[in-house]
């Protein structure tokens, strides 16, 4: 094979091979979704109820400094009752005296509800915990094959990517600009195989002339439909 055929065919399969490596990385995410997917009826109770956990702890700690504050405001009203000249003021005094006391007392029922429902949550949290810690499991085989998978194509890129540079530097400056040019107008794929007398990247029918010229491997042959540069694939140099 010529040459120069023989780098831009070398060319040609590490770009398609760094194609599919980078495209069997973007499907990485989606894996891993697949498998959060399998653990979700159990993580998003637990998530769910840790949820709640954390806003009752929050509002608990809301209604204390509320019921203290409420607190001191009736100490304060009480200690204004003896300053009290007019049955006006007193009856004014009394008025927010009680309306202080109802509010204390609906922020302490609340409370009493909200520390119920916080010693519920906390018979329920430990079985929940349990289900999610076996979802883990059962799928924890598939996470580290997953991230085995993904170190390993990544590694495979990276090797492919070095290779190419080496690849290009070698290359001549021309033909790898010619490279580049048909691999862009032509989605990639920039030397196609001529296999049975059809150029495989457009399917148009090559000239004997040209499959002959293929034979002898003396020349750069680009095909006369698609000027993709064209390479005779082992079956065809045999048959």
């Amino acid at each position: 094979m010529n040459p120069i055929l023989e780098q831009l065919l070398r060319l040609q399969r590490l770009d398609s091979d760094i194609r599919a490596l980078g495209h069997d990385l973007q499907q990485i995410p989606k894996k891993s979704k697949l498998i959060d997917e399998k653990v979700h009826s159990v993580k998003e109770p637990l998530e769910r109820i840790l949820l709640e956990k954390a806003s009752l702890e929050k509002g608990h700690s809301e209604r204390e400094a509320a019921l203290k504050s409420l607190e001191d405001k009736e100490r304060q009203l009480k200690l204004k009752m003896p300053e009290i000249r007019s049955n006006d003021e007193y009856g004014a005094l009394l008025r927010e005296m009680d309306a202080t006391k109802r509010e204390r007392d609906k922020t302490e029922a609340l409370t009493l509800k909200a520390m119920e429902r916080q010693e519920a949550i906390l018979a329920e949290i430990p079985p929940l915990e349990e289900a999610y810690k076996k979802g883990e499991a059962a799928v924890a085989t598939e996470r580290s094959a997953l991230k085995a998978e993904q170190d390993k194509l990544s590694a495979d890129l990276l090797a492919k990517k070095k290779e190419r540079q080496e690849v290009q530097t070698k290359m001549n400056a021309g033909w790898f600009r010619k490279y580049t040019h048909i691999a862009a107008q032509r989605n990639g794929l920039a030397v196609a195989a001529v296999r049975g007398g059809t150029c495989q990247g457009c399917f148009i029918g090559v000239r004997p002339k040209l499959v002959q010229d293929l034979h002898y491997g003396e020349e750069v042959v680009s095909c006369e439909g698609c000027q993709r540069i064209l390479y005779l694939d082992d079956a065809a140099k045999n048959a």
